[in-house]
């Protein structure tokens, strides 16, 4: 502000020394009444040169004009947003879960797909960047904000119009001959709304806090649907491996049933026996179609997520789904997780957007100062400007509302409403992240135990099935025995699929918990 006081005295000085507009209209007048003498040999040149009176006029009120602009952008340069305070979250002090601790930091590499070890899902994501329509939405509003952007940039620079016309014209008046009238005009315009009260500014502010925001929802928005490819792809693995197996107990009922129907041939089985395994390999028959149409449908989500049409997509089973590695993310959550999540990042870009909107609001209260120049040359002639008639024009303006039904007034609280509910949404996105991250480490401790105990399940009761097949063939065991030992196998390795696929999308929901190796994006350097 010293620097204000500065060129404010400087442009004072040289308006009082004769530098501007009020110095050079008190030469006429102070040079009136004398005789040519020593008395007024300082005011001889101008007078009697009017040409170049001018010239140092126009000269010395462009330093006068120069200063005041420089007066003008030190001001502004004074002007500051006030920023909220931030929800603020100790995560020292947060009661964990026996299942993780609160550590430092967890390292997360950007493709992290990668670690599942599964060739076809690194090419789905990988066509999933490229042509998923989603991604393409989201480009587009990045560079619609990053246009928005440089629009309200703009306003922090003069503009400048030029215009020109010729025309001719006919007139006449109470029937007179007519006269024939041409003219010919150039004009070039310049103006310039200083930014007094940082109003411009805050609108510049503001645009880039929302292009900041649609960068960090355009991550959020590839993150999610990089998970939303790999919990299909692990999905359609499953379902596959769970077709598999129905086909494969199908094929146990089938012979379940030759063996029953043999000893019914030698008179040892019953009738109700038969009845009763075709009825269990009806049923096992039937419970493939679900799957098969479950398949289907994930294999049509997969192309949508890719971009491609769901009536030509095909998917190649080359991979099992128990052959796929479960990696282990991270020993706990990490305390820098609230700065690793784009979705945060955006909250925060917008609470800076609003932050910058109550500020514009504000500004909007008080007077706007609006400078303006022209110059043109115009001439009485038909496509051409001789002889020329040249004009020069400036003006100074300030606009003041006094009325207007409290349209501003309601604003700016709008604006701080606005604010204040952005707070809350910021600090719901806080708590949200730390539940999500909670749940995630929680299902991927539970998931490993659960698919342990699965295997040792499903090795049990494929133990079982053997003896009571052994049995049965010899007449020890019944019907019923054997089918619910050959249920109980079925089941198990269905369940067995699915626990596998549970920790697989646990791992994938850990990965997204955690913001998924995403970088904070470079602010861009400017601003007030």
């Amino acid at each position: 502000m010293k620097s204000n006081l500065f060129l404010l005295n400087l442009a004072h000085n040289s308006a009082a020394t004769g530098s501007g507009w009020g110095s050079e209209s008190l030469m006429p007048r102070m040079g009136m009444g004398q005789a040519p003498g020593k008395g007024s040999r300082r005011f001889q040149n101008p007078i009697r040169n009017p040409e170049h009176s001018m010239t140092q006029k126009w000269k010395k009120n462009i330093g006068v004009h120069a200063l005041l602009f420089a007066v003008f952008t030190s001001i502004t340069a004074c002007q500051s947003i006030p920023q909220t305070a931030r929800p603020q979250v100790d995560l020292q002090t947060t009661e964990t879960s026996e299942y993780f601790k609160i550590v430092p930091s967890v390292e997360i590499e950007k493709d992290w797909w990668n670690y599942f070890q599964s060739p076809q899902l690194t090419q789905l994501i990988e066509l999933s960047r490229q042509q998923n329509p989603d991604l393409r939405i989201a480009s587009e509003r990045v560079r619609q904000a990053e246009l928005q952007m440089r629009i309200a940039g703009a306003s922090l620079f003069p503009s400048l119009t030029i215009n020109g016309s010729t025309g001719s014209g006919r007139s006449r008046f109470d029937g007179d001959e007519w006269e024939n009238s041409e003219s010919s005009r150039v004009g070039l315009g310049a103006s310039y709304e200083v930014d007094l009260w940082g109003g411009i500014s805050a609108d510049v502010s503001g645009a880039r806090a929302d292009f900041r925001a649609t960068q960090y929802d355009e991550v959020a928005a590839a993150l999610s649907i990089n998970g939303a490819v790999a919990s299909s792809w692990f999905q359609w693995l499953a379902l596959q491996q769970r077709i598999s197996s129905a086909e494969e107990n199908i094929r146990i009922a089938e012979r379940i049933a030759q063996i029953v129907q043999a000893r019914y041939d030698n008179g040892v089985a019953t009738a109700a026996d038969v009845s009763r395994q075709k009825t269990n390999l009806l049923s096992q028959q039937s419970s493939l179609l679900p799957l098969q149409l479950q398949a289907r449908q994930t294999r049509s989500v997969l192309a949508l997520l890719v971009g491609e049409s769901p009536l030509d997509f095909a998917l190649q089973a080359n991979e099992q789904l128990l052959d796929l590695v479960v990696p282990e993310v991270g020993e706990g959550i990490p305390a820098d997780v609230l700065t690793r999540r784009p979705d945060l990042a955006a909250a925060e870009a917008q609470l800076q957007a609003a932050d910058a909107n109550v500020a514009a609001a504000r500004a909007a209260l008080l007077p706007g100062l609006q400078l303006t120049a022209s110059a043109a040359r115009s001439s009485a002639a038909l496509f051409s400007l001789s002889p020329p008639a040249d004009s020069l024009s400036w003006s100074v303006g300030l606009a003041q509302t006094l009325f207007n039904g409290g349209r501003l007034r309601n604003q700016v609280k709008l604006s701080e409403s606005q604010r204040t509910a952005l707070v809350e949404q910021y600090r719901k996105a806080i708590l949200t992240a730390l539940q999500e991250v909670a749940d995630a480490f929680d299902r991927q401790a539970i998931s490993i135990i659960q698919e342990e105990n699965q295997n040792a399940i499903l090795a049990e009761a494929e133990r079982t099935l053997r003896l009571t097949e052994v049995r049965y063939k010899e007449g020890s065991e019944d019907l019923l025995s054997l089918l619910e030992a050959q249920r109980t196998v079925f089941q198990a390795r269905d369940q067995l699929v699915q626990q596998r696929q549970t920790r697989l999308e646990a791992a994938v929901d850990l990965y997204l918990a955690l913001g998924g190796g995403w970088e904070v994006i470079d602010e861009r350097s400017g601003g007030t």
